[in-house]
């Protein structure tokens, strides 16, 4: 029961994110709940809050979806995808996860400069095959999207409400993945007994956000995806810790 009052406290601070920023649940909450449970249950258990705070979103800034734009992303992700999971067959997670985080480092640098010069890269479109091609790879190798989604609004100075409508195009792989672990029997009683407190203390979280997202202007926005991306580098760099000392610290 502790266990579990921990986890509902976990995705209620990660579905608050999500409330104000359209993203970041899964990051905020994933970490927290592996401090009680296995990485495997504390992903299943995870899919169904995190379904549910998209939804919301997607309830909430369905209007802001400019479908070409996420047909053009998502289409590229595809063979991204199919090239993510062969390259897992070869290479090291571990060495994704570290090449991820240096993606991310870079471009968090390289925005936080331009903020201080006063700078902004021109956006290309050209940006949406590209990247739609390398969160398709990541999410096949590693299965994490959603800061490539995050540097791809960066990148294309989108404000935060098509930002929020954007990052709702992932929905649709929320109900393919929880399909396929209840294909594979990974949905035990257990895990619906958990969902029973971590459901609605994300509902709670998202909900208590949503006025507070309204007040949040595109500045504010800005810095809360940097901070969201640095928290995800640096999550995925302490998770490489112990393959990185034994391969590179010897």
């Amino acid at each position: 029961m502790d266990s579990t009052i921990f986890m509902a406290a976990a995705w209620f601070c990660g579905a608050f994110i999500n409330g104000l920023t359209g993203m970041g649940g899964m990051l905020i909450a994933l970490p927290l709940i592996t401090l009680f449970v296995a990485s495997k249950s504390a992903i299943v258990i995870s899919l169904f809050p995190g379904l549910v705070s998209g939804l919301l979103t997607l309830f909430l800034f369905w209007k802001y979806i400019d479908i070409r734009e996420v047909l053009c992303f998502w289409t590229t992700a595809l063979p991204g995808i199919l090239l993510g999971v062969q390259t897992l067959k070869y290479v090291d997670m571990e060495i994704l996860q570290i090449l991820l985080g240096i993606i991310i480092t870079t471009h968090v640098v390289v925005q936080l400069v331009q903020d201080w010069l006063g700078t902004c890269m021109a956006p290309r479109k050209v940006l949406r095959f590209v990247l739609g091609f390398v969160a398709g790879f990541f999410s096949g190798a590693i299965g994490v999207n959603g800061p490539i989604m995050a540097i791809y609004t960066s990148l294309m100075c989108l404000d935060e409400n098509r930002s929020r409508g954007f990052f709702t195009s992932a929905v649709p792989s929320g109900f393919i993945n929880i399909g396929l672990v209840a294909y594979n029997g990974m949905i035990s009683a257990e895990t619906l007994k958990a969902e029973l407190y971590v459901v609605p203390a994300a509902i709670a979280g998202f909900l208590i956000a949503w006025p507070l997202a309204k007040r949040i202007n595109r500045k504010t926005f800005h810095i809360a995806i940097l901070l969201l991306l640095s928290f995800a580098a640096a999550s995925l760099f302490v998770r490489s810790m112990p393959y990185i000392a034994a391969h590179f610290l010897r």
